[in-house]
């Protein structure tokens, strides 16, 4: 009775071990695959969304398939939201999140992040005649941000007068401001052009500037193979030019100088 308990146990500390292993990617383990699985947010034009054939599009999406294309291999991708994609990354559903994800040193607890692929500041959008010109002039305003981004963070720390709505994703704040139930929105530098060619004749604009950020890919904890093939393939699009052109493309500015860590 007792060997069979042992060789009971043995069988399932070696099937926690396979799964272990297979939980960690490497670049050889993806190539094998064929296939990149990749979680991208499609509810947030320019940077991802749906287009006129229900197909992905925008700069997330371009830029993952570029990272897919120089691995040589398909890509899948998981449509997330922005409480989703650190989970689907810790779970194994995706092997890498390109998802305006930005740098935070709390997120960094969770996952590793790669160098800076694009710039985001996050600002505070109205319509172009309500003036506000700073955090004291929010006393009373209703704010509407994704449920714990570092937008929702910054509004709640620096004004705590305004009134914070919070949502699930980008889209689902956006519509807030533009029905009306919002009198501000957090979101990225893009956002104010995405919304007046939805909603003509607001002229949404940036008031305050609430963080200087910039997107990173992110990977799971431990993943240094796969993080050092993605952290070389970014030094190499921006060598050759390919970055820049995806920037210009789809985001319609220029990419900048992108720090590194």
């Amino acid at each position: 009775m007792l060997k069979r308990l042992i060789g009971l146990c043995c069988v399932l500390l070696a099937c926690m071990g396979v799964s272990q292993l297979a939980a960690a990617q490497t670049v050889d383990e993806i190539i094998k695959k064929g296939e990149l699985v990749v979680g991208i947010d499609l509810t947030n034009p320019p940077w991802g969304f749906l287009d006129a054939k229900q197909e992905p599009a925008g700069f997330d999406p371009a830029f993952a398939k570029l990272v897919a294309d120089k691995l040589g291999v398909k890509l899948r991708i998981e449509r997330v939201t922005g409480p989703t994609r650190i989970p689907f990354l810790q779970s194994g559903r995706a092997d890498v999140i390109i998802s305006t994800l930005s740098v935070t040193a709390e997120r960094a607890k969770q996952v590793w992040f790669t160098i800076p692929y694009a710039p985001n500041p996050l600002i505070l959008i109205a319509p172009k005649d309500k003036n506000y010109k700073q955090y004291a002039d929010l006393k009373g305003a209703r704010v509407a941000v994704p449920r714990g981004s570092p937008q929702d963070i910054t509004v709640t720390k620096f004004a705590p007068d305004a009134t914070v709505m919070r949502f699930d994703d980008d889209a689902s704040a956006q519509q807030a401001l533009m029905t009306g139930q919002a009198d501000l929105l957090g979101g990225g530098m893009l956002v104010p052009g995405a919304l007046n060619k939805m909603n003509p004749g607001k002229d949404y604009e940036s008031k305050i500037v609430l963080n200087e950020l910039h997107m990173s890919m992110a990977v799971k904890k431990g993943q240094s193979d796969l993080l050092q093939y993605l952290n070389t393939l970014i030094f190499l699009v921006k060598q050759s030019g390919e970055l820049e052109q995806l920037t210009q493309q789809h985001l319609g500015v220029p990419a900048g100088t992108l720090p590194v860590f």
